[in-house]
């Protein structure tokens, strides 16, 4: 076998390792919000204090049978809110937020919208990228800002609280209610407590049956599982509870 073809051949299957590994590590690059560490799937006990239930979706959900997740009851409730990512970043739409956002407000769904926050874009332009993307409507859940990454490096990390704040109230001056946080355990401990007052949190963690455990002030809502099965969701599907009653999920809601 000639040099010639034997370097052809090397070079064929080191194309073919670099193809199979930018497939894999996709998801890493375009975090959508599902760039965390490994989870525990599908593996909680639901409090037993008054709850409403909910999901959130994205585009990792895929296409979503809106009339059949609204019959869905998880132990004796029906699922009562959804809240579906939005934006990410300065300029990245979900491509099924449209869709979604129109079908669960048909299917009488209570439906939100969040914004996946990036350590690397400026505030402002990803305050105007979900602005200009979400038109609340009376009866819709306020504002979510999903702020669950610290940044890839020092120089982003330095402002990267005050980032955030100037997202919440850049939204909150718009829109007129104050948004929810949605974060986990590390980066409220690093960037929200003490430093982003005022704003209720809503808590993903899946490795504890009770996460009060963290003292996390003004938790509102905890997503207790990504490995929920919802009829008309064909993939995993993140749970999450409102703790409080009807009347307190009323003041979260735009009149």
């Amino acid at each position: 076998m000639s040099f010639k073809k034997i370097l052809n051949q090397n070079l064929q299957a080191g194309y073919m390792v670099t193809l199979v590994a930018m497939i894999v590590m996709f998801p890493i690059f375009v975090s959508d919000g599902h760039d965390a560490p490994a989870r525990e799937k599908g593996k909680y006990r639901l409090p037993s204090e008054p709850v409403i239930h909910g999901i959130d979706v994205s585009r990792h959900n895929g296409e979503i049978a809106w009339d059949r997740v609204k019959d869905h009851r998880l132990v004796d409730e029906s699922l009562h809110f959804a809240i579906m990512k939005a934006t990410e970043g300065g300029d990245l739409v979900d491509p099924l937020f449209s869709i979604n956002w129109k079908a669960a407000r048909e299917h009488g769904m209570i439906r939100g919208a969040y914004h996946f926050f990036t350590a690397f874009t400026d505030p402002d332009i990803q305050a105007i990228n979900y602005l200009s993307t979400v038109k609340h409507e009376t009866g819709d859940f306020v504002p979510v800002l999903d702020f669950e990454n610290d940044g890839r490096n020092a120089a982003e990390r330095k402002y990267l609280g005050e980032n955030a704040y100037r997202w919440l109230k850049v939204v909150e001056e718009q829109t007129g209610k104050k948004p929810v946080i949605y974060t986990n355990h590390h980066i409220y401990n690093r960037y929200i407590r003490d430093r982003i007052e005022g704003y209720d949190i809503w808590l993903a963690d899946y490795s504890v049956y009770d996460p009060s455990v963290y003292d996390i002030r003004n938790m509102v809502m905890w997503q207790l599982s990504d490995g929920g099965r919802v009829p008309g969701i064909k993939e995993n599907v993140d749970l999450n509870v409102f703790y409080g009653s009807p009347h307190k999920f009323q003041k979260y809601l735009f009149k």
